[in-house]
């Protein structure tokens, strides 16, 4: 529906993308957004407009990302972001860049809508614990008031 890759597709993305920069010490980051409040545009507005928010979400996330960056629905309002050959200060600065052009999106129903995240660069991650990490940044920047990013630290503790 959305035009980018399911679950299932980007998460073997991420394996091979992790598995390449291992092999090739190069960077990778990694990214994981959803949209704040969404189950309320859905509950007040219905799904067709639900999807309708969420296909202009993605056609905004992917205007900002570059040619080599993967984009794929993880969840029902969350995606994933694969940023190749990327540090956590860029990433974080690409992921901020596109949370402030979400934000200035207008709506013909006066909704405002916003998106929080979670950004990490990869170090001796697997996927599943890079996942983990990755969500718990989204957690708490949900947590923290949304409309915001967060980030791991260059040490990969939470920053």
């Amino acid at each position: 529906m959305t035009g980018v890759f399911n679950q299932r597709f980007i998460a073997s993305c991420l394996r091979e993308e992790i598995e390449a920069a291992h092999k090739e010490n190069k960077k990778l980051t990694v990214a994981m957004i959803d949209l704040d409040n969404f189950k309320a545009i859905n509950d007040t507005y219905g799904h067709l407009y639900g999807d309708y928010v969420l296909k202009r979400i993605v056609n905004t996330i992917k205007g900002n990302l570059r040619q080599n960056d993967i984009l794929g629905r993880y969840g029902g309002d969350e995606f994933l972001i694969i940023l190749r050959d990327t540090s956590i200060e860029e990433g974080f600065a690409l992921i901020e860049s596109i949370r402030r052009e979400v934000l200035d999106i207008e709506w013909e129903s006066d909704i405002e809508l916003t998106l929080g995240g979670g950004v990490v660069e990869v170090a001796n991650d697997d996927l599943t614990s890079l996942l983990e990490q990755v969500d718990q940044l989204l957690y708490r920047a949900k947590h923290k008031g949304k409309n915001q990013i967060e980030k791991a630290s260059q040490a990969r503790g939470l920053s």
